[in-house]
């Protein structure tokens, strides 16, 4: 059976600088089931498997790093919406 990945663009308005984006990106990376990680400006994409990791356990593994998170658009569906993960 294949796994098909699951994709999100997550906003996370207070990573501010460099260190915050190597801390987030960390925090991302060690996650099971994150399969791809791409950091850009207070933001991030994320690839994973549905069946490990949900975007909701992204997201809060996001805030006990110190960050505020949230979804910006399923990458699948284009679907743009603001909601906390």
């Amino acid at each position: 059976m294949q796994v098909t990945n699951e994709e999100v663009d997550l906003s996370i308005p207070n990573m501010h600088s460099r260190e915050d984006e190597a801390r987030a990106g960390q925090i991302l990376r060690e996650l099971p089931g994150v399969t791809g990680v791409r950091l850009v400006q207070r933001g991030a994409w994320v690839s994973y498997h549905p069946q490990t990791i949900s975007h909701d356990k992204i997201g809060a593994a996001l805030r006990h790093g110190g960050f505020r998170a949230s979804t910006f658009q399923d990458s699948a569906t284009g679907i743009a919406h603001n909601s906390s993960v």
